[in-house]
Parts: structure tokens; C-alpha cells; sequence
């Protein structure tokens, strides 16, 4: 075990030779030379950039800012769109599960049907993530997420009509379509921010 002295040894070479490389080949310090800042780096988030207009990196194209308060650039309304958009989709998604014990008393399901039709909705999420990805990057990211929307509420529509195991089954699988929003909706959005 290192004594006392020889950790601060090693402590002062690490720190000397951390400030030997704040030192250009010029020998300025680097710290102080205005030059040497990354005028790429992000812009600092300020409470004003929520309302301001946003401030787009030129290279990518992506904002810096987060303009969440201003509808009148897309960048807000891509951020507004694809979270309203998802949140619909989340909300018919999981509008199953609090219900599940009135659908087991009215349809007469066992747990383990009731179990079944939730592994079901999980996998028609899994099975329609994997088609959806190669799908934004043929489509685009907002139609592809609009047609998920779209066929997701059609079977969201019908959940009532569910009257035994096998009609909740094939109900909660097509209401999984709207897990697969997540895909297109990250990609959207992303491609924004």
C-alpha cells in the first residue's frame, strides 16, 4: 500500500502533466486563448430559448436551442406533433392493463387468459418495432408514424366489441401496433434535435 507521500507524488505528476497539455504547441495556455473554443459546442439552455427562435447548428441542421413555447418554426412543431402524437398512442396502448380485471369479469376470462392477451400486446410491439425501423428509413419518420396512428385506431375503436379470449387476443395484438410509434417518433424528433 502507497504511503501518503508517494500518492501525493503521483497525485502533483498526474495534475502536472494534465496542465502540460492546457499548453499549445505555441506554449500559450490553451484555458485562456480565445481561439481555442469549440465554437460548435452546444448552446447553453436559458429560460428566454424556450420562447426565442431557435438556434440551428449550420453543419447538421439540428437546433440548439429548445424553442417549446414558439409554434411558429418546425422545430417546435415536430416536438409538439411527435409528443402529442406518441402520447395518444401510449394512452390507447396501455388503456388495457387498469381494465384488465373488469374484462376478466365481464368476458369470464381466467388469469391466465387475461395474462395471454397481455403478452400478446407486447408482441405485436416487439414484431412491429422491427418492421417499422426499416420502414422510417424508406418512408420517413412522420408518415410512417401516421399510419401506425391510423391502424392503431381502428382496433382501439373496436376494444369494446371484444366478447370472448380469442377477439380480446386479436384486439390487444393490433392495439400493439401502437407500441411500434416509439420507432418513428424518436426518428422524427431526433432528426430535429
Amino acid at each position: 500500500m502507497p504511503s501518503e507521500k508517494e500518492e501525493d507524488k503521483n497525485s502533483s505528476s498526474s495534475d502536472h502533466s494534465f496542465q502540460e497539455n492546457l499548453v499549445d504547441s505555441e506554449g500559450k495556455d490553451s484555458r485562456t486563448d480565445a481561439s481555442s473554443v469549440n465554437q460548435s459546442a452546444p448552446t447553453r439552455l436559458t429560460w428566454s430559448s424556450l420562447w426565442e427562435k431557435p438556434k440551428i447548428n449550420p453543419k447538421n441542421l439540428k437546433a440548439t436551442t429548445f424553442p417549446i413555447l414558439r409554434l411558429d418554426n418546425q422545430y417546435s412543431l415536430t416536438f409538439w406533433l411527435s409528443s402529442w402524437g406518441f402520447f395518444v398512442a401510449f394512452l390507447s396502448w396501455f388503456a388495457f392493463p387498469p381494465l384488465n380485471h373488469i374484462i376478466k369479469d365481464d368476458l369470464q376470462l381466467s388469469s391466465q387468459e387475461i395474462a395471454n392477451s397481455n403478452i400478446i400486446g407486447l408482441t405485436a410491439t416487439l414484431v412491429v418495432r422491427i418492421i417499422v425501423g426499416p420502414l422510417v428509413d424508406l418512408y420517413g419518420p412522420r408518415k410512417v408514424f401516421a399510419a401506425l396512428l391510423i391502424l392503431g385506431a381502428i382496433p382501439s375503436g373496436l376494444a369494446g366489441t371484444a366478447h370472448n379470449a380469442a377477439s380480446l387476443y386479436a384486439i390487444r395484438f393490433f392495439i400493439g401496433i401502437l407500441g411500434g410509434t416509439f420507432v418513428p417518433c424518436q426518428t422524427w424528433t431526433t432528426t430535429f434535435y
